[in-house]
């Protein structure tokens, strides 16, 4: 399917919201800067993204994703992005507004929002792929005062062509961290803009620098958990393997090398012609010097015969006269 998802003409939609201002439990560190890192990281991969932060209301809530689900068509890919309180009632999961007072299960049952709600809305949009994030499973401010409300959130079903990515295991509780963003959300912003790697392997990333970090931190892993029913290829920052940052630097030096390489050849070729035609000459001349030799040595024994035949033996053999 994402070989389709991720093949849509610039056609991605993302909704991010931050809740950690809320008005009877306290501030949460890392919501809001969660999700202002979000939307500027997911703008910058050709998302159109809806940011909200600090939403006080279900009714608010509920619109922001009516808004969001409206942008959804089937040839579109979505996000939704989701940091702040979050709990399980009796297995179900719900996101909870800034400026609401739980007292009781009814209370959140009627003033949180369901993340039931959100699935069902996406399963309606059609379109071919969705990803969930939620990185809600902070300290919980209600566990103690509410005998239904679990630790952490539920295990849920991912519904078709869609994945669900938890900050940790469903009924844990996610580590903040000590830097200006959640644990699980820096590790997340590190690797969305790696080109030439999918979704999967993206949230293998992830899941691998959370547990080093918290081990290292905590002393315990904090595991990020996914739950899938997507069987395609989706790449937030695009699926072809990037090339080297300083390939064109390496090219440029190649081609610059090469050049040296022929201009070097074609010099040596030259000198060694011009080697060869001097040996040629060398050896012309060579021919002609012994030549000329021949030629003086075989006048000079002609001379010396000549002067051989022209002049007398001056041995004289002695002839006693007669008498």
């Amino acid at each position: 399917m994402l070989a389709q998802a991720d093949a849509l003409p610039g056609r991605r939609v993302a909704l991010v919201i931050g809740n950690g201002n809320y008005a009877k439990e306290g501030a949460l560190r890392n919501p809001v800067n969660d999700a202002r890192d979000m939307c500027a990281k997911l703008k910058s991969l050709q998302f159109e993204t809806l940011c909200y932060l600090d939403i006080k209301t279900r009714r608010e809530f509920k619109a922001r994703i009516q808004e969001y689900v409206g942008k959804l068509t089937n040839s579109t890919a979505g996000l939704f992005y989701y940091a702040g309180h979050g709990i399980q009632v009796n297995g179900e999961n719900y996101l909870i507004p800034t400026h609401i007072e739980l007292k009781s299960q009814v209370d959140v049952e009627d003033e949180a929002v369901s993340v039931n709600y959100l699935m069902a809305q996406l399963d309606s949009a059609k379109n071919p792929f969705n990803i969930v994030i939620l990185d809600a499973c902070r300290n919980n401010p209600w566990a103690r005062g509410f005998r239904s409300i679990s630790r952490g959130l539920a295990a849920t079903n991912a519904p078709e062509g869609s994945i669900v990515l938890y900050a940790t295991a469903a009924n844990e509780e996610a580590f903040d961290g000590s830097d200006k963003n959640g644990t699980f959300t820096k590790h997340l912003l590190t690797h969305l803009g790696t080109r030439g790697i999918t979704v999967e392997q993206l949230i293998k990333r992830v899941s691998a620098g959370v547990q080093k970090e918290t081990l290292a931190e905590v002393g315990h892993k904090q595991t990020p958990f996914v739950y899938s029913s997507f069987t395609g290829e989706f790449c937030f920052a695009g699926c072809e393997q990037p090339e080297a940052p300083d390939s064109a630097s390496v090219k440029a030096k190649s081609k610059k090398a090469l050049a040296a390489e022929e201009e070097a050849a074609r010099k040596q070729k030259q000198e060694m012609e011009a080697l060869r035609s001097g040996n040629e000459a060398l050896e012309r001349r060579m021919k002609e010097l012994n030549r000329q030799q021949a030629e003086i040595e075989a006048a000079r024994k002609q001379q010396q015969s000549e002067r051989n035949r022209n002049t007398p033996n001056s041995k004289h053999e002695f002839v006693p006269p007669a008498f």
